[in-house]
């Protein structure tokens, strides 16, 4: 935007001709004497008004800020996405870390103990190890995707997103 700015403000100054002025001096060979010269120039725009130069950048000047403003809606647009997907990510995470995870383990560690008693048979202590286990391994994917979204926030805003959106591991 500034580059195509200034670009429009040197087209306009070219519509007003510069003025030269001249000093000098010449030796006369008649008279065997110098003589002091000065001069003045001032071209007339009559044609060249540098009409189709300004023309040119103004409207450069315009798409540079319409291309500006496109870039800004579409940066808008992709932070609320990747916000609310981190936002999302994040609140599943503190729900397994929360609910999910402490019922699976307190379930696998009361079929463990039930096993040991003699109540459960192996069978069941297995099926509760492995629900435990595919809820640990739900909770770390959906880990990695709270970062890989806090990730993605950081690089279109240039900065560190909020550390409190993401649950931390235990």
């Amino acid at each position: 935007m500034d580059r195509r700015k200034a670009l429009t403000d040197l087209e306009q100054s070219k519509r007003v001709p510069d003025v030269t002025v001249s000093v000098g001096m010449q030796r006369s060979n008649e008279t065997q004497r110098n003589v002091l010269l000065f001069g003045v120039s001032v071209p007339l725009p009559v044609f060249d008004r540098n009409q189709g130069n300004l023309l040119e950048a103004l409207k450069l000047e315009d798409k540079a800020r319409d291309d500006l403003q496109a870039a800004t809606v579409r940066l808008h647009s992709e932070v609320a996405q990747a916000r609310e997907r981190l936002s999302t990510i994040a609140a599943e995470v503190q729900s397994l870390q929360q609910d999910v995870l402490p019922g699976a383990k307190s379930a696998y560690d009361a079929a463990t103990i039930g096993f040991e008693n003699g109540k459960f048979n192996f069978l069941e202590v297995l099926d509760a190890q492995r629900t435990y286990f595919t809820a640990k391994s739900q909770y770390l994917k959906a880990l990695g995707e709270a970062h890989r979204a806090a990730a993605e926030v950081d690089r279109l805003l240039g900065g560190p997103s909020d550390p409190r959106l993401i649950a931390t591991q235990n």
